[in-house]
């Protein structure tokens, strides 16, 4: 396209040769032409683009799942690794494995399948972190009972039982304060225990002291996920150890041990915290394993998994003491050979999450996997 300098030359007095009304037409064609290859240039590199984005995410896609689960007879649950890996009509015959005995958590107590009321309509969901489930929990006598710890408003020495933070499976009381709180983390304690989880049975939200009391005496062994690290820091989170620490000090004969979990950030306090702290002799929190999870819904964790695995283990190196080494947590989909070998050449143990199905725990256990974290414990080949 001609510069604006060659246009201006032509439009000059002294090219009187030029008809201006011509040269008009021309100048106007030539901004329509390039205001269309800009046009279409642009749309051309945003097509580029996506196309290129969308090949970068299938490729990843593909090569992530391929690399998490390697293609073999075993049958996945998860329905885009059978597809991708074409194991949908193998079947693994689970009877004929001899099994590795592995621990059993229950995972958020012991999870049910309930009915609630959703629209005016009656649907089956998951609910955990209930009286009723850890009531469950300690009947089935699993290895471990898991629960979720979040805090909530107010100055009270407790903490919550709850694994998200919004409030959508909750029915709250009908008298809010306004405006009305959008995750449990701000409300206050009374309206804790004026709301009902959107279950037929109306199960309540359970606090920590509450849950405490509920397995005393069975001297059961407990796993305390800390959720805090997505809204507290901090101060905060020093206030919310304080809480918990509180609380079991409350209440020492309800547990024979505990393994806190949580992402590095909450761990990485965690183990700041309990070495500026002086404790009682016959209470050593600095003492507690810990388990780092590797949350599937963090960007950062799904590219190291995939392309520097590496990471995780320098966080869980971090994380080590002289005393104790952390587990390694993981989802099913994060449990790949490349993960496990890593781990069993450390001596780590690892356990996983995200999956009940009785063909994933067979091929997991196969595989050397040292924990199962399940909604279902009677679900384990065990």
């Amino acid at each position: 396209m001609p510069s604006a300098n060659w246009l201006k030359k032509l439009s000059a007095p002294d090219n009187k040769s030029i008809d201006r009304h011509a040269l008009q037409k021309v100048t106007s064609i030539f901004q329509c032409l390039g205001n269309v290859l800009k046009s279409k240039l642009g749309r051309s590199l945003r097509d580029l683009g996506v196309l290129a984005l969308s090949i970068v995410i299938i490729v990843g896609v593909v090569l992530f799942e391929r690399v998490n689960f390697p293609k073999g007879g075993d049958v996945f649950s998860y329905p885009l690794l059978a597809w991708l890996q074409g194991n949908t009509r193998q079947i693994i015959r689970c009877e004929e494995i001899i099994y590795q005995r592995v621990k059993i958590v229950g995972h958020r107590g012991s999870a049910l399948n309930v009915e609630t009321m959703i629209d005016g309509e009656l649907e089956i969901t998951r609910i955990g972190n209930t009286k009723r489930g850890i009531e469950k929990a300690v009947k089935e006598g699993i290895d471990f009972i898991e629960i979720d710890l979040r805090t909530f408003a107010g100055d009270e020495r407790d903490l919550v039982l709850y694994h998200d933070s919004n409030l959508g499976k909750l029915i709250l009381p009908e008298k809010m304060r306004e405006p009305v709180p959008l995750r449990i983390e701000d409300l206050k304690a009374t309206e804790i225990k004026g709301s009902t989880y959107r279950t037929t049975e109306k199960d309540r939200v359970v606090f920590f002291s509450e849950f405490l009391e509920l397995i005393a005496g069975s001297k059961q062994k407990i796993i305390l996920d800390l959720k805090f690290s997505d809204h507290l820091d901090g101060r905060e989170l020093t206030v919310a150890f304080d809480k918990m620490v509180d609380q079991m000090n409350q209440h020492p004969k309800a547990y024979e041990s505990v393994i806190i979990f949580g992402d590095y950030e909450v761990l990485r306090e965690w183990r700041s915290y309990v070495r500026t702290r002086v404790f009682s002799s016959d209470f050593a929190p600095q003492n507690f394993q810990i388990g780092y999870t590797v949350l599937a819904k963090h960007p950062r964790n799904r590219l190291d998994v995939l392309l520097r695995p590496t990471q995780v283990f320098e966080r869980l190196e971090q994380l080590s003491t002289t005393d104790s080494e952390p587990i390694l947590v993981l989802p099913a989909c994060f449990a790949s050979n490349a993960m496990l070998k890593r781990a069993n050449e450390r001596d780590l143990e690892v356990w996983v999450y995200g999956t009940d199905e009785i063909e994933d725990l067979c091929n997991l256990n196969q595989r050397g996997v040292d924990g199962f974290i399940l909604d279902n414990p009677k679900a384990s080949p065990n």
